[in-house]
């Protein structure tokens, strides 16, 4: 099977939002010791890693070698903020503040992919429902700890 250019744009964003927030939660398990809040942060990695790997499969499906993770600088930029915030507040509610923000940029981003989706592929179009299903849960689970 061979995607078009609007199924690979779609995987695309959803692998980077996945290895974006793989990062940023990775870095942010270092920075808490709060059972309850670690806890999330390994379940909504772990949903990251998923949504990353199928991600990738579904693009090597559709005739691309592999999806496109978020730019490392990016990444970079995104720790090193983290740390500094942290340093200043290192509460579990200054934390969960990083952690919403990311949640919110990956609902952004997968909102307007899937509105302005007007492929043929049911398959991918079902793909990113779940996962902004997925992001916008998880807005309101992390929200329970600000």
């Amino acid at each position: 099977m061979t995607g078009t250019t609007k199924e690979i744009q779609m995987l695309d964003s959803i692998h980077k939002n996945a290895d974006m927030g793989m990062n940023s939660l990775s870095h942010i398990l270092d920075m808490t010791e709060d059972v309850a809040f670690v806890r999330v942060i390994k379940r909504q990695l772990l949903e990251y890693q998923e949504a990353w790997k199928k991600s990738g499969q579904m693009l090597r499906m559709r005739g691309k070698e592999s999806g496109k993770d978020a730019p490392v600088m990016t990444k970079m930029m995104a720790n090193m903020m983290s740390s500094l915030k942290n340093m200043a507040d290192s509460s579990t509610s200054k934390l969960a503040e990083m952690v919403l923000k990311g949640n919110q940029m990956g609902v952004t981003e997968l909102t307007k992919e899937v509105h302005s989706y007007d492929g043929k592929d049911q398959e991918v179009l079902e793909f990113a429902r779940k996962q902004l299903a997925r992001e916008e849960l998880n807005v309101e689970e992390i929200k329970k700890f600000l």
